[in-house]
């Protein structure tokens, strides 16, 4: 009994490092949590999309996606049917949401009116991001490369135009890739048609898409290790981190062009365009990169002035760099938080958003001057622990994040040694900031 008290009071009182703040008492800081929504649902979480005219939040959530009504903060629809959901991205037209839906290998549509999943579309990978382009009605997927478990194969030999097999490769024993070895997948899909357009193979770790809004999507990419076969030996290089940008136009034209080329008839005339540029060259015009400088390592989130021509991308090392979207130039470099994998950007009030999951959780606001280019961090919000994501809504302004509560199960045999904290059944939750 007296066990079963302890947890009751462990679990129903917050820990110290997961009270919610007040309005901040400092002056010149003026974000605060204003609410906190619970939710419920178990297992991880990865992305959120705000649809800011229907006043809705879209939440990546384990096997569901979770759709919370804005103004009263009630859960609208609990939508199950994914293996893991990983990201959505919203079309313009109200109607539709793209999920990927990683361990599936699909992309799943769900209706936004009748919040039911609409239909499949197979990727033949593994997505974990997803991004619509609403000039020309596509949605990229895009499948990152992974940490193998075993030596890499096949490997490229250099200076050839095919793939050696992976005996002619000897390897250590001690052999443990550090990073991943790529190459990552982007789908390009027909949105209006709901079908595969492109699929185009590139060497990186492929993380994180947006669009501009303007016919182009960024991705950020990771470094990968490559391993070349030349003359008997194998020869470890590094392609370095960068941000990859694609002509979504160039993309749908190309595919066009390759489909007309088709003579076959037997070959079907919906055979989508097929891009293997870890070994060859991309057909021009469909993408160009933007490099890193070493003060950006691993990029991760990212968001987008598209009006002033600016990156924001969360780096590791807890650094946020502002990128030059055209040239890639770095304008200013801002150290943040440990587990800054998401950015946010509201273009009406010109303010740019981290969130620091690891820790207590902080959420960083940054201000951004255009008349002078500059860039200076304004507030260091706390927020909760594994607070990682967000999504701001632009026609409010607010920021939303989510987590969930933690508590020690005292009744665990083993002795203080063996107490760990976990989360709390029903406790995921969405946190409301605003000003």
């Amino acid at each position: 009994m007296r066990k079963t008290l302890l947890l009751c009071l462990l679990i129903c009182l917050p820990l110290p490092a997961q009270v919610i703040p007040t309005a901040t008492e400092l002056p010149g800081d003026p974000f605060y949590v204003k609410k906190t929504w619970l939710i419920g649902g178990e297992g991880n979480w990865d992305s959120l999309t705000v649809d800011p005219a229907a006043q809705r939040l879209y939440v990546a959530h384990g096997t569901r996606m979770q759709v919370v009504d804005l103004d009263s903060g009630s859960l609208l629809a609990d939508i199950q049917g994914f293996r893991e959901a990983r990201a959505i991205a919203l079309d313009d037209t109200g109607k539709f949401a793209y999920v990927a839906d990683g361990p599936a290998r699909a992309v799943k549509v769900v209706d936004r009116e009748r919040l039911v999943i609409d239909s499949v579309i197979p990727v033949n990978c593994v997505p974990r991001a997803i991004a619509f382009e609403p000039i020309n009605k596509v949605v990229f997927a895009i499948c990152g490369a992974a940490v193998p478990a075993d030596p890499p194969s096949p490997v490229y030999r250099s200076g050839a135009s095919r793939f050696v097999t992976p005996q002619a490769v000897h390897f250590p024993d001690d052999y443990r890739p550090l990073q991943a070895i790529g190459p990552s997948q982007v789908v390009v899909i027909d949105a209006e048609g709901k079908s595969v357009l492109a699929t185009m193979r590139i060497s990186g770790d492929f993380r994180f898409a947006q669009p501009d809004g303007r016919g182009q999507v960024y991705v950020t990419v990771g470094a990968v290790e490559r391993l070349l076969v030349a003359n008997g030996r194998t020869l470890g290089t590094i392609l370095p981190s960068r941000i990859e940008v694609f002509d979504a136009s160039a993309i749908a034209e190309e595919a066009h062009r390759q489909r007309g080329e088709r003579s076959q008839p037997a070959q079907s005339t919906n055979d989508p365009l097929w891009t293997d540029g870890a070994t060859h060259p991309v057909p021009g015009g469909i993408l160009r990169l933007l490099r890193l400088s070493s003060s950006c390592d691993e990029p991760h989130g990212l968001a987008i002035d598209a009006n002033h021509q600016r990156l924001f991308v969360a780096c590791d090392g807890n650094r946020l760099a502002v990128l030059n979207a055209q040239t890639g130039e770095q304008i200013a470099s801002l150290r943040t938080g440990p587990g800054n994998e998401r950015i946010g950007y509201d273009p009406e009030n010109g303010l740019i958003f981290a969130a620091s999951g690891e820790g207590d959780g902080n959420l960083i606001v940054i201000r951004q001057s255009t008349n002078t280019d500059s860039y200076a961090v304004i507030q260091n919000l706390p927020t909760r622990e594994r607070a990682r994501t967000l999504a701001v809504d632009s026609a409010t302004g607010a920021v939303y994040l989510v987590t969930e509560s933690y508590g020690i199960d005292l009744a665990k045999k083993g002795g203080i040694g063996a107490l760990q904290s976990t989360p709390v059944q029903g406790s995921f939750q969405v946190l409301v900031i605003g000003h």
